[in-house]
């Protein structure tokens, strides 16, 4: 009888144990549920300070400004693809691969794609593509130029920070 009285004091030792476990394993859920929650965007940081408008422009805005943007030329791809003022770094050319697809999304450019060429370097991608781009990179995709620097005119382009 020591034997069977012996299994289930360990029986209900176990039981306890792993309730305990479950319980502990709730409540820190719960705690990290909460604490998570806190530091969502939203809500009031810890040092009672709230963000405004202006703290988040300057962390969201990097790039090029809208108006910067519209300057630069739009095309259609079957009338790029036979133009010789679409250039690579520089160069001109016409037909070559490099104006097959979009170097931002990777997608082959259809006949009616609308694109955006560069100032200066003369690259073109997809007007949506290159636009989000620049909105947080102030440079060429692929070359990394500052699109209207060699312009010399400081009013040909604008970067917001």
């Amino acid at each position: 009888m020591g034997s069977s009285h012996e299994d289930s004091v360990h029986f209900i030792f176990a039981t306890v144990l792993t309730i305990s476990f479950l319980i502990f394993i709730i409540i820190m859920t719960i705690i990290s549920y909460f604490i998570g929650r806190r530091r969502l965007p939203g809500i009031i940081p810890d040092d009672h300070h709230a963000i405004t408008d202006e703290d988040a422009k300057v962390d969201a805005e990097k790039g090029l400004n809208e108006a910067t943007l519209k300057g630069f030329p739009k095309l259609v791809y079957s009338k790029a693809a036979n133009s010789n003022k679409v250039g690579n770094g520089g160069s001109n050319y016409s037909g070559t691969t490099a104006l097959m697809s979009c170097s931002v999304c990777l997608v082959d450019y259809d006949e009616s794609d609308v694109l955006r060429m560069l100032p200066d370097c003369g690259h073109v991608f997809h007007l949506k593509c290159v636009d989000s781009w620049l909105r947080l990179h102030p440079t060429c995709p692929l070359c990394r130029k500052l699109p209207g620097a060699s312009t010399g005119n400081p009013s040909s382009f604008t970067i917001s920070v």
